[in-house]
């Protein structure tokens, strides 16, 4: 949530699960929805986080960010690297991953 300059709280995204799925299994994707009263998602996220192998796409299909593993660096470490294209918000894209 974001807060006005009143300190009403606004919805700033929605995370949502494809029914009869889990976001923990392979191959499923999870859309995001940047406004409440959208029936379609704005941005959705594929591949799978816990290998460390997801891209986040924009409507348009365009990929706007994209998670990489980070091999052999410290094998007891959950290590990963982040690319966020220009242009778009790093903070938005951390929360969602």
């Amino acid at each position: 949530y974001a807060f006005d300059y009143e300190g009403s709280k606004k919805l700033v995204f929605t995370l949502k699960e494809p029914p009869n799925s889990s976001c923990l299994v392979r191959n499923n994707s999870i859309r995001i929805s940047t406004e409440t009263t959208a029936r379609s998602s704005n941005f959705e996220v594929k591949g799978y986080f816990p290998d460390k192998d997801c891209i986040i796409v924009d409507p348009s299909g365009n990929i706007v960010a994209q998670v990489y593993k980070i091999e052999d660096l410290m094998e007891s470490k959950n290590l990963y690297h982040i690319v966020v294209k220009p242009g778009i918000d790093q903070a938005f894209i951390g929360r969602v991953i």
